[in-house]
């Protein structure tokens, strides 16, 4: 360490001491705060409980009310005692010296997690990474520089920038740099193990994806990232950011997440509350479809259906043919014009009387046809029943109940000749085998729907009965992660049901089956506005050396490559299933667990995964886990699993076996490999026997 970097050091640990100063003090006052708050809130209750007899409404209300801002107050500290905490282990990783336009001192700026004031509560000792004079950090080298603050344009020029590393309250080093993350610190970062848990990236966030994380214009921001790319983790960082910006008018428990599985959730789930703000709902399209569905009839899984396509061995297959078709556009077309029909086609109208109160044929019939038009069609009927109820209060100045403006209804919809969702469905299918050759030999059980049949149920439900959405009324951001794997059904139900702001991200390059439309341009189509198409063409999770092989697999020219640099892909040649095992097993024996948190063995399919599971002696079945659909968290160790369920997540070490000419053939085996080789961050090691794949013939 030379002289100047010694000095940088020095400053850097006295101007530490001095924040961590600060830190504790706050720490001590909150505490005594809170300790306040909780014996103020219970001395206001004991007295409500043991004068609740003689006191009135008024006052009862009034004692009530002060007890609801004392919880508030107490919540208000405790939030602030966790954001203490935080600063405490890391109150900041940057420094800008800037110097305003037409000033001449500069002003030492600290970015951390969170913002920090003295405290008089003026001077501002850390500033929110989030806040809009941080955003300078990632957007320019030293020079000229500026941001964009509530009263416009301020500019300046930024004299020195400075990395800075703290892990639990000791400084680990602070470097002095002409660029706006030194490569050498993020090699330092990305070189590090993996986690069963996603990291916050506010340190290393580059400008590109800086962009996408300030970004408060677009309404719907569709993002296209390569594997490696940060996707996910700047998806949620911009969810941090939209809730800093607007906490006014947006809470945590108004957005959603739109997750493949429970795993990736669980994956996810510590983001959030790593940048200070509360976790956010999530829930899978399995979901929305078992809430749509409840009670008329059960299906088949996502991951049931993804077993089947990846094991699927012939591009002919007759399910597979059709699976494609019903994710398409087409498909998607062809059902909302046999929604047109049905509105012409589904009922039969005729004169309603309701007591002494009568509407006639055509007075129902126009009101359906014009004035209730833009309804869904049994949505229409129920706002003829309240109309019908509504004459009659009028013309009989009556009261027509709750229970009978039901009845109403449900009389009207006996003008329906059947209220039978799944067998509408049905009588679809059948219009389309006169027209598409692929769906000639469909048959739909409506007992058991499989997986490509439920969603266009669900969607035929949501345009024909009535879209009450009070599950959803509350959300205002979606995010709607692996936007590949969702048919054009799948995003009109979003359309449906989410009337807000979305931020959609994936990469098409991991979509299973190449047959799936859910492409950019037809999303755009689906929503019926402008939607701002972003691409993240640079990876960063996994070595050099494993990207350029994954580069190559899948012909990724435009595909840029952070260079970090550590061991090739190993290929290695067994004599046979029994020997590849043996091979894992040794593996196995090496791995140490206190140097690699996380090591996946992925296979191509489930049952591929259970196979290679009991194939295992009790010894080293004892050393892993398998991972299969009913896991609801990720954890450390040894995994064995299959291909569907990585998505998303990252390992130390990735093992695929069973990289045969047989196993691995198609273009869609090859969009399977890459899926699974890319979850890989330091080590991949590829396994076969016989003929191996011709996808890793070099």
């Amino acid at each position: 360490m030379n002289e100047q970097q010694n000095n940088v050091m020095r400053e850097e640990k006295e101007h530490l001491n001095e924040i961590q100063q600060v830190i504790r003090a706050q720490l001590q006052d909150v505490d005594s705060s809170l300790d306040k708050s909780r014996e103020e809130i219970m001395k206001q209750k004991r007295y409500l409980w043991e004068n609740i007899y003689e006191l009135d409404l008024g006052e009862i209300a009034s004692n009530r009310g002060i007890i609801s801002e004392d919880y508030d107050s107490y919540e208000f500290r405790e939030k602030q005692k966790r954001l203490l905490l935080k600063l405490q282990d890391n109150p900041y990783f940057g420094r800008i010296d800037f110097v305003y336009d037409g000033e001449s001192e500069q002003e030492v700026l600290y970015i951390g997690l969170g913002g920090l004031r003295e405290k008089n509560g003026v001077e501002i000792l850390i500033y929110d990474w989030r806040a809009p004079i941080s955003g300078m950090y990632y957007d320019f080298d030293m020079g000229n520089a500026y941001y964009e603050a509530p009263m416009g344009r301020v500019s300046g020029e930024i004299i020195q920038k400075r990395q800075i590393k703290i892990r639990k309250g000791n400084l680990e080093y602070a470097l002095n740099s002409d660029f706006k993350v030194d490569d050498e610190i993020l090699q330092r970062e990305l070189s590090g193990n993996g986690s069963t848990k996603m990291r916050n990236i506010v340190a290393t966030i580059q400008k590109e994806q800086n962009s996408i994380v300030r970004n408060q214009t677009a309404s719907i921001m569709l993002v296209q990232g390569v594997a490696g790319s940060g996707k996910t983790s700047i998806a949620l960082h911009r969810i941090a950011f939209l809730l800093y910006q607007n906490r006014k008018n947006l809470h945590s428990s108004e957005i959603l997440i739109i997750s493949p599985n429970h795993i990736f959730a669980d994956y996810i789930s510590n983001v959030l509350p790593e940048l200070g703000e509360q976790n956010i709902s999530e829930v899978s399209f399995d979901e929305i479809a078992r809430h749509e569905m409840d009670g008329i009839c059960r299906f088949e899984t996502k991951y049931v259906q993804m077993e089947y396509i990846i094991g699927c061995r012939s591009e002919e297959d007759e399910r597979l043919q059709r699976i494609r078709f019903k994710g398409s556009f087409v498909f998607l077309r062809e059902l909302q014009e046999y929604v047109k029909h049905l509105e012409d086609s589904l009922i039969t109208f005729s004169s309603f009387t309701f007591k002494n109160y009568t509407m006639e044929e055509e007075k129902i019939r126009s009101l359906y046809q014009e004035t209730f038009s833009m309804e869904p069609i049994f949505g229409r009927l129920d706002k003829i029943g309240d109309r019908i109820a509504d004459n009659y209060e009028s013309n009989y100045n009556a009261v027509v109940s709750v229970l009978s403006r039901k009845e109403i209804k449900q009389s009207l919809y006996g003008m329906a000749r059947t209220q039978d969702i799944v067998r509408l469905y049905c009588e679809f299918i059948e219009s389309l085998k006169k027209r598409y050759s692929v769906m000639k030999n469909d048959f739909i059980s409506e007992k058991f729907l499989l997986y490509e049949d439920i969603f266009p149920v669900v969607l035929l439900k949501l345009m024909v009965f009535d879209n009450h959405k009070s599950q959803f009324d509350r959300i205002k951001h979606v995010i709607v992660d692996e936007m590949q794997e969702y048919s054009m059904i799948q995003y009109e139900i979003l359309h449906i049901l989410f009337k807000c702001n979305m931020t959609i991200l994936g990469d098409i390059n991991q979509v299973v089956d190449k047959g799936n439309e859910a492409v950019p341009d037809n999303i755009q189509e689906v929503f019926g506005q402008k939607v701002t198409m972003i691409k993240m063409m640079k990876s960063y999770r996994s070595t050099y050396e494993i990207s350029e092989f994954c580069r190559e697999l899948c012909g990724l020219k435009e595909a840029e490559i952070f260079e970090r640099h550590g061991k090739p892909p190993v290929f290695e040649e067994c004599k046979a299933y029994d020997d590849m095992i043996v091979s894992i097993q040794n593996r196995m024996e090496h791995v140490d667990l206190s140097e690699i948190t996380t090591v996946a063995v992925i296979c191509k399919t489930s049952a591929s995964a259970k196979e290679m599971y009991d194939a295992f002696d009790e010894e080293h079945k004892k050393c892993c886990y398998l991972m299969n659909e009913e896991d609801a968290e990720f954890r450390e160790g040894i995994i064995i699993t299959d291909s569907y369920l990585v998505k998303g997540l990252e390992f130390d070490w990735v093992i695929v076996p069973e990289v045969t000419a047989q196993e691995y053939f198609s273009e869609r085996d090859r969009q399977i490999l890459y899926i699974a080789c890319t979850r890989a961050l330091h080590e991949l090691d590829i396994l076969y026997f016989g003929d191996k794949s011709t996808f890793i013939d070099k």
